[in-house]
């Protein structure tokens, strides 16, 4: 049984870099395809927030920008 209805999500990453951490090793997600990761999730909300195309890297967006949006 899954602790959620989403499942184990991100279980195996976690205790992944955990053991990473542990063997001195690099992870298998690191912290650069986490954010590569979190920029393509925040150029989707500012396409769908001024209705245009946008282009990666971004340069003028971030979480503050959705302020309001999930109230």
């Amino acid at each position: 049984m899954t602790s959620n209805i989403y499942g184990n999500g991100h279980t195996c990453l976690f205790a992944d870099m955990i053991e990473a951490i542990e063997q001195n090793r690099r992870p298998y997600v690191d912290a650069y395809a986490g954010r590569n990761a979190l920029e393509m999730v925040l150029a989707i909300y500012k396409s769908q927030k001024t209705h245009k195309p946008v282009i990666l890297p971004l340069k003028d967006f971030g979480s503050t920008d959705m302020k309001g949006w999930f109230d």
